[in-house]
């Protein structure tokens, strides 16, 4: 089963979207800050991350530098999920080896989903 990381620190999000994600047949471990997501990419041998840009302890634009410089990390497709719609976010996002950027107010969870799959393939 694939495994996806949530890093979402919105209680009721990062609920939601480990409930469609686990009905569409992915296995999901939650992080509520970036710190601790950071960590938990290291240690639970994660095929994708959903990431949102802000977050306290450390925000998402750092998290996805962090991830694509670590060896352990660097080949997991990232895709961002935040309400944060500006351009030069979207850019700069891309630049650092994000593979997707949805905004949550423009996304729905089965449209996010389906291009999860598309990426990692579906889960068997």
């Amino acid at each position: 089963m694939k495994k996806i990381l949530v890093i979402e620190d919105d209680n009721i999000l990062q609920s939601a979207i480990s409930t469609a994600l686990k009905d569409a047949g992915f296995s999901t471990v939650q992080s509520f800050d970036g710190v601790d997501g950071l960590k938990k990419a290291k240690k639970n041998n994660i095929n994708l991350i959903l990431l949102d840009l802000l977050m306290p302890k450390k925000d998402g634009w750092e998290v996805l530098k962090m991830l694509k410089k670590d060896n352990k990390t660097k080949n997991i497709p990232v895709f961002v999920l935040t309400v944060y719609e500006g351009e030069n976010s979207i850019s700069k996002c891309l630049s650092l080896g994000a593979k997707g950027y949805f905004i949550k107010s423009k996304y729905s969870l089965d449209e996010i989903i389906k291009n999860i799959k598309n990426e990692i393939g579906k889960a068997k």
